[in-house]
């Protein structure tokens, strides 16, 4: 954080109703000194500080603005414990820690937003819509309204678009809200690559192959997922194609991040294939499916890529890339509890297969 010590002194000296020669010829310095304090340029020498701080009255803490540095690192520690809550999947908590730290910095807009988003993680229940709908759409008003901060905005808004659509089924003022935001090319990822030079500049490349990637997966499900008038068959090969992009990126098999979206493809392919009545080819997607689960489960939390794209990117297991309000670890859950129950996969459920896919979880357990 700046030390925004200039600004004070202004402050202060304005207060005071004098000049900068004035405060100059007292401190006993060139009144360009003076100048290039209060604009950020320079720092009085040490020994002033006290000098300044006992003539304006103050601490030389405040004037310092060491209050601001204590009041930072209170900031980060309840920004920290929400994050540390909502990964653990404790959203209850989260929110209380958060309210909690609202409450003692009430014009912090990084909380407030953080405050938006549990209460949008709340949200998972039609009771609980009701609930805090008005608080969540409240605060994303008071932030739009009030704070500067750009990032800030676009997550209030991102947020706000979210819960018109998902929780209140309010298209319009969801798709309102979508169409204020920055476009594609408007943002850090296509900038970097253009301003960055060397090693960063191939690094900022190799962050998009990663998250481009994801994007035309992710698009290609959600068109298969919304298109009425494909047939089976032509979802199928739609589907074939991202898996197939997928592992082209990734022909080392560390899609790492990309694990639950994978785990879904497959999944989706598997359910096409037992409405095609390729039952031993569904239960190969189980079984690719299982391992991924099981897999990512078992990576270190943090870790390189080696796939040629994108080696030595760094990968954290806090990176994977699953809806929050389904946010569940391990993987092993999602697959053992949300795919295999589903229906259709009911006329295989006593084919030996399935035992050795299920077992795939227990056997690591027993190692």
């Amino acid at each position: 954080m700046f030390i925004n010590m200039g600004a004070k002194i202004r402050v202060y000296r304005l207060k005071k109703e004098i000049t900068q020669d004035a405060l100059a010829q007292y401190l006993n310095v060139n009144c360009k000194d003076i100048i290039a304090w209060e604009e950020g340029e320079a720092y009085p020498p040490i020994e002033l500080i006290p000098v300044l701080a006992s003539y304006f009255g103050v601490s030389t803490d405040e004037l310092m603005c060491m209050d601001e540095f204590d009041n930072e690192d209170k900031i980060k520690e309840y920004a920290d414990l929400f994050q540390e809550r909502v990964a653990s999947g404790n959203i209850k908590e989260a929110l209380d820690a958060i309210r909690e730290g609202v409450m003692y910095f009430p014009e912090e807009y990084r909380l407030k937003c953080l405050l938006m988003y549990g209460l949008y993680l709340s949200c998972d229940r039609p009771a609980m819509v009701k609930h805090y709908s008005g608080e969540l759409l409240s605060i994303g008003e008071e932030i739009l309204g009030n704070c500067t901060d750009d990032a800030i905005r676009l997550e209030a808004k991102r947020l706000l678009c979210l819960h018109y659509y998902e929780d209140l089924r309010d298209t319009d003022s969801a798709r309102e809200i979508a169409m204020s935001l920055p476009g594609r090319k408007i943002c850090r990822e296509d900038m970097l690559p253009i301003i960055s030079e060397g090693e960063s500049k191939i690094a900022a490349i190799k962050e998009n192959i990663s998250s481009y990637t994801s994007h035309l997966i992710s698009a290609i499900m959600e068109y298969v997922d919304n298109s009425t008038d494909l047939k089976a068959k032509d979802k199928l090969e739609l589907l074939s194609v991202a898996r197939g992009i997928r592992e082209s990126v990734y022909p080392d098999g560390d899609i790492f991040e990309g694990a639950y979206t994978h785990m879904m493809l497959l999944k989706d392919m598997a359910v096409l294939l037992m409405s095609l009545d390729r039952p031993e080819e569904a239960l190969d997607c189980l079984s690719d499916c299982a391992k991924t689960a099981n897999e990512f489960d078992n990576l270190p939390k943090v870790l390189p890529h080696t796939s040629p794209l994108v080696k030595g990117m760094r990968f954290s297991k806090t990176q994977l890339q699953i809806p929050q309000k389904n946010k569940k670890t391990p993987l092993r859950d999602i697959f053992m509890n949300e795919i295999m129950p589903l229906q259709c996969f009911d006329s295989v459920k006593y084919n030996p297969r399935i035992t050795d896919i299920c077992n795939i979880f227990t056997s690591k357990e027993e190692e």
